[in-house]
């Protein structure tokens, strides 16, 4: 894969959807003729040789702004439903009125490391190579995370970069090791240790093991902003700050280190908005998923759980008032990573997944391993993107060639994702991204120096069994 290579437009995109059609039929020859995979090969072949089949011109398409993606690990379309009917998520509600709104459908088994490892590449788990939190060496025994390494296809920023485009990406699952992006790359490792041990959680930004931050001049000043004690949204109280009315079994404490998290991580995505402008600007907030995984249970009728696991009438409330405080807050920093993005700019909102109910590690709990928590949010506003649409029939997998489309860049015919149906933009397509060569900043031999926190925070959600 040679990250160099630039000619992926051109000479060798494919025409649009009338062969994306035909290859879909193909596809399904196949599955029903196990005889003929030589047909995929040759449409493939075929496809590599018809620039001029009704291409769009390259100079009668300009492409309209900037694109933004904000990651809401685990945000429930039912609370988000609820909560935006009765006025209290006035951002994100603002962005399906002006765009597209739906649920979109994850995949089983629901891990956020393979779903999200979907959004940005476009391709399934079997491909892109990411399978689990974390993977058991055959030898030893031990566990180890899965990295950047592990992914075998090229994300989104990596194809951008290829491009030309600048990219700032900010604590998507297995960023590390860092690649060498045109723009800044922020490691999913950044924060891995605990909040309110900032010397430790410097250290980690600055220490001799392996980079967390691309490029290098950032550090000092991200490593600021991790210092700073107030959060993004300097107006909006910690919900845990008093936690009388929780539920018995929450950990305050823990749901308070996901607060001031969240607020570091949207400090970090605007600091880098507002400094470089990047063509695309990705950022993963992962505290709804955390927090849900305490007190989604009150959100559940009572008999879903054991006598011994209901929460008291006061914890039921507290629970509530306190996990859609904690939506209200990821409203409230989105509206302010929306700075600097106008009507012309590509927003977008997803999650993974869903929740359900569900327990873990001893107590009552919100979990996603069924059909129940299958489907995450979706949203999108932007030129190309009609007002009030209902999106329907989105996959994870349909993210990353929609906003491919969008930019103006073909996508891949191997990608099991297609460009989203309202999306009014033609889409062209290309074989395959996977010729391009990901550069990294240290090897899987150097390690971050937080893989251990990483693995005992997963375990404690229940992620990753003890034994």
């Amino acid at each position: 894969m040679n990250r160099s290579s630039r000619g992926l437009r051109g000479g060798k995109r494919a025409v649009g959807r009338f062969e994306r059609r035909i290859e879909r039929c193909v596809e399904k020859r196949v599955e029903k003729r196990a005889g003929a995979p030589w047909l995929c090969a040759l449409l493939l072949i075929c496809t590599s040789f018809l620039p001029a089949c009704g291409e769009k011109k390259e100079d009668g398409y300009q492409r309209p702004g900037r694109v933004l993606v904000i990651g809401v690990d685990g945000a429930s379309p039912r609370v988000i439903r609820e909560l935006a009917s009765e006025g209290r998520l006035p951002v994100l509600k603002m962005l399906a009125q002006e765009g597209a709104f739906g649920p979109l459908r994850a995949s089983l088994p629901i891990s956020s490391p393979r779903i999200w490892n979907q959004i940005v590449t476009g391709k399934k788990p079997d491909k892109h190579g990411i399978l689990d939190f974390a993977k058991k060496d055959p030898r030893t025994g031990e566990l180890h995370l899965f990295s950047s390494l592990d992914r075998r296809v090229p994300a989104l920023w990596s194809i951008l970069s290829a491009e030309g485009m600048s990219v700032g990406i900010v604590n998507f699952w297995n960023t590390y090791p860092l690649e060498k992006v045109n723009g800044v790359m922020v490691s999913d490792h950044l924060l891995a240790k605990a909040i309110d041990d900032r010397e430790r959680l410097t250290g980690a930004v600055k220490s001799p093991s392996g980079a967390v931050i691309h490029p290098e001049e950032w550090n000092d000043r991200l490593a600021k902003l991790v210092r700073d004690d107030t959060s993004s949204v300097p107006d909006v109280e910690d919900p845990f700050a008093d936690g009388k009315d929780l539920p018995r079994w929450v950990l305050r404490e823990e749901l308070q280190r996901r607060f001031a998290e969240d607020g570091v991580l949207a400090r970090i995505a605007q600091e880098i908005s507002r400094e470089t402008r990047p063509d695309l600007l990705m950022v993963l907030l992962p505290g709804v998923d955390r927090v849900q995984h305490y007190i989604w249970g009150v959100l559940e009728p009572e008999e879903a759980y054991p006598p011994g696991l209901k929460p008291t009438p006061e914890g039921r409330e507290g629970g509530r008032r306190a996990l859609f405080a904690y939506y209200e807050y990821v409203d409230r920093m989105i509206g302010e990573l929306l700075e600097g993005y106008g009507p012309n700019d590509l927003i977008m909102v997803v999650s993974d997944h869903g929740f359900e109910a569900g327990q873990a590690l001893m107590r009552l709990s919100g979990v996603h391993e069924s059909e129940k928590a299958i489907h995450g949010i979706f949203i999108a506003r932007g030129p190309g993107i009609e007002p009030g649409t209902k999106a329907r029939d989105l996959s994870v997998n349909d993210i990353t060639p929609t906003i491919l489309t969008w930019l103006g860049l073909p996508y891949g015919i191997d990608m099991n994702g297609e460009p989203a149906p309202f999306l009014q933009v033609e889409s062209t397509m290309i074989p395959t991204y996977d010729g391009l060569t990901i550069e990294f900043i240290d090897s899987d031999e150097v390690p971050s120096g937080v893989e251990s926190d990483i693995v005992e925070q997963l375990k404690s959600l229940g992620y990753i069994d003890e034994e």
